[in-house]
């Protein structure tokens, strides 16, 4: 049930962040927007981390599976905000919610044997997030990506949801081996250099930015380094398998905050949609 927790106080923190990744990915450039989010987040996690002290022990392996997690974020994360700056937030949500699936499914081909309420919870998510992805407004979600773009789309949010599975598995194993804090830290410089090139042929580093934008970027910061730390502690408690569950709110809570803040129109199938996931969370969570 902790884990399972971890993972829905995640969904929570990723959905505020993608909310303002939506904001300001236009305007910022979706590559620097990942590029100074790494960079930022690990200036915040750095007086934690020297606090804590345990860092200056982490061992090779574990550092090493912390940099190997943060290529894989550095993928997920540029992947998300380049489908952001191209897309409506309620069909880049659903479009890349169905990872925590690919997580189990690791899992599975690992020896795990869910049992039928997990499987249902399973599909619940998976036929959610599906729903809410295609039954947008006729005048919105999927209609209104500009022409030519959505094989983009398609194929930056592909990029996010196998990376953001990549993720959840490494980073759980790198907190068991030097913990879940710093499994984060140490993620953010790999991921920093990873995405430097991007953002350098991006073009985008020598432009101005407001006031406005740096402190949309320290909060999406901030969420981003919970949303990580709280996965990869997960791998710390029993359940760690099904913690992704938890995650896949994440595919109702950005179309529902996309209506509500963005004013981004929701129809009655994607309320179906986000009400199956929720559900399928639920199940999860029952006592067995």
């Amino acid at each position: 049930m902790i884990a399972l927790s971890l993972g829905v106080l995640a969904a929570l923190c990723w959905g505020g962040h993608d909310l303002a990744a939506k904001r300001f990915s236009a305007d910022i450039g979706p590559y620097r927007m990942t590029l100074l989010v790494m960079a930022l987040g690990a200036a915040l996690l750095l007086p934690v981390v020297v606090w804590n002290g345990t860092i200056l022990n982490a061992g090779l392996a574990g550092c090493t599976t912390a940099i190997v997690m943060g290529l894989f974020y550095a993928a997920a994360v540029g992947g998300l905000f380049k489908a952001f700056s191209l897309a409506p937030a309620s069909i880049v949500g659903p479009f890349t919610a169905g990872y925590p699936a690919l997580v189990v499914i690791w899992n599975i081909s690992q020896g795990l044997s869910p049992t039928i309420f997990e499987w249902s919870a399973l599909v619940l998510c998976c036929l959610g997030a599906v729903v809410v992805a295609r039954l947008g407004p006729a005048d919105g979600g999927i209609n209104i990506i500009a022409k030519g773009k959505l094989n983009t789309v398609i194929v930056a949010a592909a990029i996010a949801s196998l990376s953001f599975a990549a993720t959840v598995v490494i980073g759980q194993k790198g907190a068991t081996e030097i913990g879940p804090l710093e499994t984060t830290f140490i993620s953010r410089f790999s991921a920093f250099v990873a995405i430097l090139p991007f953002a350098l042929r991006e073009g985008a580093l020598a432009q101005k930015m407001s006031g406005f934008a740096w402190g949309g970027l320290m909060f999406m910061s901030a969420l981003d380094v919970a949303a990580v730390s709280a996965v990869n502690a997960s791998g710390l408690f029993a359940g760690a398998e099904f913690s992704a569950m938890g995650i896949s709110l994440y595919g109702g809570i950005v179309p529902f905050l996309a209506w509500l803040i963005l004013k981004e129109k929701v129809t009655i199938g994607q309320w179906l949609g986000i009400a199956l996931i929720i559900a399928g969370v639920g199940l999860l969570a029952l006592p067995k």
